[in-house]
């Protein structure tokens, strides 16, 4: 037993050396890892009565540490506890994290900022948009909500007052309107603000944003509308000539334009207005005739309903015989 005791420090020096290199060796092959990932939170209970949170992110960073076999198969969320939270526009909370897996430790949860704000309820008009055929002008749009027949509603909306503040609501007739009345029932209500479509399904908000009601009818009503141009008087060829020996030098039209006023269907195309024809027989001199303006179509309103025509009529120049 001499060759133990002799040297024995260098001896154990030894074997404490060998349990250092096992060790290493073993952790070489599977060595302790660690690494941040995203995890899922769950937003539990509501906030307190009249807050609400707005837009809350859906993930947090947690680091952990573990081998990486069992990194691997872990999964990890965390909770955030609402119903204690207070007004703020930047309120710092730590989630709560749970790891699943062995041999997973965290080492740490990132706080999260939340804005938490008051609850609002507000009325909005809703404007009724629609589109109508080229002559048609809009007379009434209202949105009617099921009450009383020509009752104009509106609809309530309770979210974050960041969210509701200057929001407008409207509903949409798709197809174009041509006709005096139109009842358009089941329209969408939507929402903008500054001329940008706001869609209120995809605002994050805990609870979430509400409204009442989502569709109405919308009452349209519109009357066929008119446009007033200028248009020439124009003189007819005459059904009889002057006699033999006379011919027309001038014709005068007073006044030479005139304003028309009717739908944009009826005027399209209309640059002119003849005036009747009228007879010359029989006549030797200047003449002026005092006619009826007669519109093209009978849905043309006339500004002026009588023109005059001058005739200037002269002698046929005397020809010489010829030598």
């Amino acid at each position: 037993m001499s060759w133990i005791a002799n040297n024995w420090r260098l001896k154990l020096l030894a074997l404490g050396l060998a349990v250092v290199l096992v060790f290493a060796v073993g952790y070489s092959q599977y060595p302790i890892q660690t690494v941040t990932v995203d995890a899922a939170i769950n937003y539990n209970n509501t906030p307190p009565v009249s807050l609400v949170v707005t837009s809350p992110p859906a993930t947090d960073k947690v680091t952990l540490s573990g081998l990486a076999s069992d990194l691997r198969s872990a999964a990890v969320t965390v909770d955030v506890d609402l119903s204690k939270l207070k007004e703020g526009t930047a309120v710092a909370v730590t989630p709560r994290p749970h790891v699943t897996g062995q041999g997973v430790t965290v080492q740490s949860v990132t706080p999260i900022t939340l804005k938490v704000e008051p609850i609002t309820t507000v009325g909005l008009d809703i404007q009724v948009r629609a589109s109508f055929i080229n002559g048609w002008q809009l007379t009434k749009a209202q949105a009617e909500c099921g009450g009383p027949s020509g009752q104009a509603c509106k609809v309530t909306v309770s979210g974050p007052i960041s969210i509701l503040q200057n929001l407008a609501a409207y509903v949409v007739v798709d197809q174009p309107i041509s006709g005096n009345v139109r009842l358009v029932p089941g329209s969408v209500v939507r929402f903008s603000r500054a001329g940008s479509d706001v869609d209120l399904t995809k605002v994050l908000a805990i609870p979430a944003i509400t409204w009442d009601p989502s569709t109405v009818s919308a009452h349209v009503q519109a009357t066929q509308g008119t446009e007033t141009i200028q248009v020439a008087l124009v003189d007819a060829q005459p059904t009889a000539p002057p006699p033999s020996g006379y011919h027309v030098v001038a014709v005068i039209i007073s006044p030479q334009l005139i304003s028309i006023t009717g739908s944009p269907e009826t005027l399209a195309g209309v640059t002119s207005i003849t005036l009747q024809a009228v007879s010359l027989a029989g006549l030797t001199s200047d003449h002026t005739f005092t006619l009826r303006i007669v519109p093209p179509d009978p849905g043309i309103q006339l500004t002026v309903k009588t023109a005059t025509v001058k005739y200037v009529i002269r002698p046929n120049p005397a020809v010489s015989p010829s030598p």
